[in-house]
């Protein structure tokens, strides 16, 4: 008798145990905006359209491998200011700029001519500020 009792009070105590997690989790979930990604897959997919959102991360990746550095500050912060509309306080611009740039990263590797199609996409007049000065030049401007 005394085993059944244990037994029963070990499967109710399971039971009580999973249903307070449950609800606790759907409202950490909730709290922290939901499960809902159609926001973020809509805001990613209208992004990935706009040419002046999407060719500043090209022409960034194909500069580095062609052996150029890249002024991350001045990339980020015109992103940074294109993604303002869609900051709701959540996270999700940062998101988005997570995405963006493994999606362009991961375009601008299958080039095979990275060359060509930086001056395709005419990377050096249309973002001129890409690419970083040598010290040298930085110092002159100065």
């Amino acid at each position: 008798m005394r085993k059944l009792t244990y037994i029963t009070l070990f499967i109710i105590g399971l039971l009580l145990g999973t249903l307070l997690s449950y609800l606790v989790l759907q409202k950490i979930i909730a709290s922290r905006g939901g499960m809902d990604m159609s926001g973020f897959v809509n805001n990613a997919s209208q992004l990935l359209q706009q040419k002046e959102v999407i060719d500043p991360l090209i022409c960034a990746k194909l500069a580095m491998d062609m052996g150029y550095k890249i002024d991350n500050m001045k990339l980020n912060f015109n992103l940074n200011q294109q993604l303002t509309p869609f900051d709701s306080g959540d996270q999700s611009a940062f998101y988005l700029l997570v995405y963006l740039k493994g999606y362009a990263f991961g375009l601008s590797h299958h080039y095979i001519d990275k060359k060509e199609q930086y001056q395709t996409i005419e990377c050096d007049t249309r973002f001129p500020w890409l690419k970083k000065r040598p010290h040298s030049q930085q110092a002159s401007i100065k």
